[in-house]
């Protein structure tokens, strides 16, 4: 495992790492959205868009936090003379 400091870019990797391992998300939002996407699939019987939906949640929230924290390495980029 690699130290994280906040000027490298292994920071963003660890931090989105952190968030997808995260049991308690993992125990509260997937399986909200597991028991929506079975009732929509229940009653409607189409399988493709209630995986559609949960790509493109995981992918907003993984892409979301992935530009938060580069926003920041960049920001708190030491500025060579």
């Amino acid at each position: 495992r690699s130290h994280c400091d906040w000027s490298s870019d292994v920071c963003s990797s660890d931090l989105l790492n952190l968030t997808k391992n995260t049991s308690l998300a993992v125990a509260v939002g997937m399986s909200d959205m597991v028991q929506v996407g079975t009732t929509v699939f229940n009653q409607t019987g189409r399988t493709l868009p209630v995986v559609a939906i949960w790509m493109l949640f995981y992918l907003s929230c993984s892409l979301t936090i992935s530009v938060v924290v580069n926003w920041f390495n960049v920001r708190m980029k030491l500025v060579e003379r």
